[in-house]
Parts: structure tokens; C-alpha cells; sequence
């Protein structure tokens, strides 16, 4: 069967569109990598150094995995602490906890075992990036914290 040319026009404008979703979707995915690389990743390594030289923890005992907190701390009495890094500056949802990380963090309150779940700001000044003390995150000042 013969297609009109309206109908290979069509195809075409929508084979073009969706070249562009692509190209638009792989640029995107780019600049999340290089968030990751380059904020993201250096910020949450420099607060377990932080974490290592002012409260005198162990490496071994810090963990950093995706789906928690950014960095989960087995204390000496064995409880576990949470810290959840996020940035003073750029746009409010980078800044603040999103829905899942504030439901996550509900759930991690509810457990004895837990000992605390904590905010840390940081603030980059050229090659120094400067960390806030801790803000200790409860179930009734969660929502100070999230945009959701």
C-alpha cells in the first residue's frame, strides 16, 4: 500500500521529534553526570572527611549508598545515624529534601535503632567547601526541610 505524501510528511515530522526527545533526554542525562562528578559526589565525600577528623569516626564505619541518606554512621553504642547533604545554594529543590527522601527519612524515625537523622549544608567558597553544623531531623520539623 502506497503512502500519501501528507502521511510520509507526518512520519517524517514525527521521526524528527522524536530525534530530538532523544538528543534532549541524552543532554540531560550529561548534566546529571556532571552534577554527580563534580558537586554532588565531592560535597558528600568531603563531609565523611569532615565526619573522620571533627567526631573522630571511623571510615569503616560509614556507608554511602543510594536510597538512604547520603551517609549512614554506625555509632560506638551501635545505633545508626543518618546524614543527608544538601547544598545552600542553586535552585530549591537541590536544596531541600524531595518526597521520596522525606517519606525514607520518616521511616528511618520510626525505627528504635535509629539514633538520628540529620541536614548538613554546605557552602562551596572556591576550592573550600564549608559544612554547616547538622540540623538533627524529627517528624515534626520534616516538612521545614522538604518542598513537597
Amino acid at each position: 500500500m502506497k503512502k500519501t505524501k501528507s502521511e510520509k510528511s507526518r512520519i517524517a515530522r514525527k521521526a524528527v521529534e522524536t530525534k530530538k526527545k532523544r538528543i534532549k533526554r541524552a543532554k540531560s542525562q550529561e548534566a546529571g553526570q556532571k552534577a554527580w562528578k563534580e558537586t554532588i559526589r565531592p560535597s558528600e565525600y568531603g563531609y565523611i572527611n569532615e565526619l573522620v577528623r571533627t567526631q573522630k569516626i571511623r571510615r569503616n564505619r560509614i556507608f554511602h549508598h543510594e536510597g538512604i541518606p547520603d551517609l549512614m554512621v554506625i555509632s560506638e553504642n551501635g545505633k545508626l545515624r543518618f546524614y543527608e547533604i544538601k547544598p545552600k545554594k542553586g535552585s530549591l529543590k537541590r536544596q531541600m529534601l524531595n518526597p521520596k527522601q522525606k517519606e525514607t527519612i520518616k521511616e528511618l524515625l520510626k525505627h528504635k535503632h535509629i539514633e538520628e537523622v540529620n541536614l548538613v549544608r554546605y557552602e562551596k567558597k572556591g576550592r573550600q567547601t564549608i559544612y554547616d553544623p547538622p540540623i538533627r531531623l524529627t517528624k515534626s520539623n520534616i516538612s521545614r526541610y522538604s518542598y513537597s
